[in-house]
């Protein structure tokens, strides 16, 4: 009978051990795909915070292309018998911003651009083919600055930036794919470096007067 119990008693202690064994396993499963979401997000999160750096370096050098034009004969032409470009985007500006309260002073800006050069892009004439070249010319210009502003966001997010590519600009908007790296809980000696790079990707808002930009094509920027 003591024998029986003793029996029963070990029994029930593998059983037990079993069980804890079982569940520690679960909880490293569990963990490990937490932890597998957690860098997919963080990557995520690196790629579309860089796709919108680099949509703002856009805005910004079409903004030193106005610049640029203003300054030329034909801007200076336009100040004398109706305004400047710099004057005609920030009145849209302001009308945007009276019509919808809700937009931010930069939203409504942004929309300006769009809406003042994509109206004088489209027009005929010489006007819109030297702003058409400026703005073109101030955008091949723009690698450094734009691998300035999504290097800074990527590694700021603890993301990886060799291997992230940024194309310019596919269907008007800038695309960002990168990565962030992966290490096991467990057992992380056995994973290849190449597997461990999780890669996302995101995109910007779409640039409203690259619609009507003659001349430019897509490509990509490498790290």
């Amino acid at each position: 009978m003591i024998s029986k119990a003793k029996n029963e008693k070990g029994n029930i202690s593998l059983l037990v051990m079993g069980l804890m064994g079982v569940t520690m396993i679960m909880f490293l499963v569990v963990l490990s795909f937490s932890k597998v979401f957690a860098i997919k997000e963080k990557a995520s999160t690196a790629s579309e915070q860089a796709s919108y750096a680099a949509t703002s370096v856009i805005y910004e050098v079409a903004m030193t292309a106005v610049e640029d034009y203003d300054s030329s004969l034909p801007g200076k032409i336009d100040e004398i018998i109706d305004k400047t470009l710099q004057e005609k985007i920030d009145k849209k500006k302001e009308e945007l911003m009276t019509f919808n309260p809700f937009l931010s002073e930069n939203e409504a800006k942004i929309e300006a651009i769009d809406a003042i050069l994509s109206e004088e892009l489209n027009g005929a004439g010489l006007k819109s083919e030297i702003l058409n070249e400026m703005l073109l010319e101030q955008l091949n210009q723009a690698d450094q600055q734009i691998r300035d502003a999504v290097s800074g966001v990527i590694l700021s997010n603890d993301g990886i930036l060799e291997g992230t590519i940024v194309t310019l600009l596919n269907e008007n908007q800038v695309k960002v794919e990168t990565s962030a790296r992966y290490e096991a809980l467990k057992y992380d000696e056995l994973i290849p470096e190449d597997k461990r790079k999780l890669k996302q990707k995101a995109k910007g808002p779409e640039i409203g007067f690259i619609k009507e930009l003659k001349g430019w094509s897509d490509y990509p920027i490498e790290f």
